[in-house]
Formats: C-alpha cells, structure tokens, sequence
C-alpha cells in the first residue's frame, strides 16, 4: 500500500507523553502503509501542540475541540474563552472535536460540571453548523442523554463520527440511524470484549471507521502502556477476521469512510 491510503481516523500524538517516540512512531505508521491519522482535540494547550506537530508532520491532521474532560476540569469563564478561540480556528481544520459527554462519576464530581459538560456540548454542536464542520464525538455513559440532545439539536449537516465505540448493537443501531460514523479501535482487541465483536459482525462496512486513539486504550495483545498508531493494521485484522473478509478491504474501506467525513 502506497502513502496515499489508509487513515487512522482518531489519534492524540500532540500528547506530552510521546516526545521521546513520536517521530519513530509516525514513521513505523508510514512504513505500515498508514498515511493520514487525524487527531482529537482536548483544549486550548493540546491545540497548540497540534499547530506545531503539523508543521513537522503533515501526515498529522489537527482537530481542535473541547474534549467533555478538559469542560469538567474548567470553570464556565474558561470554557467560554476556549469556545471563542475555537470559534476563529475551526475554519482551517477539518472537523470540530472531540466534544461529547463523559458521565462517569469522576468526570462529574457534582451536578455544576454535568451541567456544564451538556451545555458546551451543544455549544459545540451549534458551532458545527454554523461552520459546516463534521464532529468527531465522545460519548460515555451518555446514551440517553446524547439521544435527547441530538433530538433537539440534530447531527451536524456534514455528519459525526462517534470514536472508540465500545457499547452494545442495540446502540450502534441507534447512533447508525442519525447517520453517525462509529469508529472502533483498541478496546476490541480485548479478550473479553464480546459485545463489541458482536457490533462489527453486525455494523454495514460504509458506516465504520477504525482507530487507535494513540497513545491510549492499548490492546492485551501489545502488553504495554501505549498504543502506537501503527497498530491500526492489528485493529483491521481483528474487524476483518469478524467479518470474514480482508483487512486490505477493511482498511481500503474505513480510510474512504475518513476521507469522506474529513473531506481529505
């Protein structure tokens, strides 16, 4: 596979973590065939890295949003300077993100940052539409509550992906009728993870994405803390070995997915 092809469609290599391994990490991709990987954003500091990173790295895609953690750790006043400077910066990207809801407890520690968690998520929403961006979407433990949002909102006109989907097909049924992407990566090449290899059995091809979320959700295959974005290839086998076809085609597909979403 040449360098124009395959995408990995949701990654964090801005992440102070990997200074010591980034450039041999975005290369090992290359040599892998992975040529694209678009990022996820978390908030105005993570957004810089990403401007710089870019740069360096054209095959790096920056996406800047609000990510549900970053709006839960901040007050209403920072979050609403970040949304302005997000304003003025999502025209020259290729989509808004991450933006969502994370509902677990640790992530809400009292109703103020729930709230706040839910109104700048629409924020984001309404930001979207006005800028005809795509979202890339983080939503844990928020099923309820991203339906009603979105029935009130709607998707963006030019369309969501969901990342690192990890819930059960009666779900994905329901984010797949609002037109949403899903993309999976990591978690499904966990051991027990059967209810996620029970949504790609189920999941049509033209509708998933795949991912790593590097350098998070390492798989129990790596037996490590990290996950480099070369290990899209492990995730496409997995999809592909579930769906009784190839990964050439999975990753062929998913990365036509990318592109369309992304407008690459």
């Amino acid at each position: 596979m040449t360098l124009s092809g395959w995408v990995d469609s949701h990654s964090h290599l801005a992440d102070p973590r990997l200074d010591e391994v980034r450039g041999a990490w975005i290369a090992a991709a290359h040599q892998a065939g992975i040529s694209t990987m678009i990022q996820g954003g978390v908030g105005p500091e993570d957004w810089e890295r990403q401007k710089q990173l870019a740069l360096q790295h054209p095959s790096l895609r920056p996406v800047f949003g609000l990510h549900p953690y970053w709006v839960a750790e901040h007050s209403e006043e920072q979050c609403e300077a970040a949304l302005d400077i997000l304003a003025r910066e999502l025209p020259r990207l290729c989509a808004l993100g991450e933006t969502g809801l994370d509902l677990r407890p640790k992530y809400r520690p009292d109703e103020t940052a729930r709230e706040r968690q839910v109104a700048f998520f629409e924020r984001q929403l309404e930001l979207c539409h006005f800028a005809h961006k795509p979202a890339v979407l983080h939503l844990v433990q928020a099923f309820d509550e991203s339906l009603q949002i979105f029935e009130i909102w709607g998707v963006p006109p030019r369309g969501a992906m969901l990342h690192s989907f990890n819930g059960s097909w009666p779900e994905a049924e329901a984010y797949l009728k609002l037109g949403l992407f899903l993309s999976v990566g990591g978690p499904l090449l966990r051991e027990k993870n059967e209810k996620l290899r029970q949504v790609i059995r189920e999941i049509p091809l033209e509708s998933l994405m795949i991912e790593t979320d590097s350098p998070d959700q390492p798989s129990d295959l790596l037996k490590a803390d990290l996950f480099p974005p070369a290990s899209l290839i492990q995730v496409a086998e997995e999809v592909a070995r579930l769906k009784k076809i190839s990964s050439r085609e999975v990753l062929d597909r998913c990365s036509q997915n990318c592109r369309k979403l992304f407008s690459l």
